[in-house]
C-alpha cells in the first residue's frame, strides 16, 4: 500500500463539481494537486514533517469544512476562493477570512511566505493556525455571532 504523507491525511475537500448543483468552485478535483504545492512550500521551508489543517470547499455551504481549519479555501467563482487562516488543530476554533476572491497561485504566494514565517517564528508544537493568531497575522473569531465578518 503507498503511504500517504501526514500533510495529505490532514487535508479534506467536499466533492464540488461536477457533483454537487451549489458549487462555485473545485474542491475534490483542485485538492491533490494544490496539497502537493502546499507540501513542496513546507519543504523549501524545512518543515516538511509537519502539517497544517487544510480544508476546501467549493461554496459557502461548507460540505469541506473549511471553517474548522486553519486553513480554510471557500470557493467563490471558478479557479477563486477566499482564503481564512487561524483555525486550530482539533476543530475548535474558526479561522478569519485573510483574502477575498484569490486564485491558486495568490494562495500559494500568502502561503509560501507565511509558512516561511511560521517556520522560522514558531513557539515549541505551535500549530500553524496558533501562529498565525499569536504573531497578529489574523485576530482570532472569538464571538462568531458577532466578530466573524470583521
Amino acid at each position: 500500500m503507498e503511504s500517504v504523507s501526514v500533510q495529505r491525511e490532514n487535508s479534506m475537500a467536499c466533492v464540488a463539481f461536477p457533483t454537487c448543483p451549489l458549487a462555485m468552485a473545485e474542491a475534490e478535483r483542485f485538492l491533490p494537486a494544490f496539497v502537493d504545492e502546499v507540501e513542496t512550500i513546507l519543504s523549501r521551508h524545512g518543515v516538511g514533517d509537519e502539517h497544517i489543517v487544510l480544508r476546501v470547499t467549493g461554496c459557502p455551504n461548507g460540505c469541506g469544512r473549511a471553517l474548522l481549519a486553519e486553513i480554510g479555501l471557500v470557493g467563490k467563482a471558478p479557479g477563486r476562493y477566499n482564503l481564512h487562516l487561524g483555525g486550530n488543530r482539533i476543530g475548535t476554533r474558526i479561522p478569519r477570512m485573510y483574502r477575498e476572491n484569490i486564485s491558486q497561485q495568490e494562495i500559494l504566494s500568502v502561503l509560501d511566505e507565511l509558512i516561511g514565517r511560521w517556520a522560522c517564528e514558531r513557539q515549541t508544537d505551535e500549530g500553524f493556525g496558533d501562529y498565525v493568531i499569536r504573531a497578529g497575522i489574523i485576530r482570532p473569531v472569538l464571538d462568531p455571532a458577532r466578530d466573524f465578518w470583521e
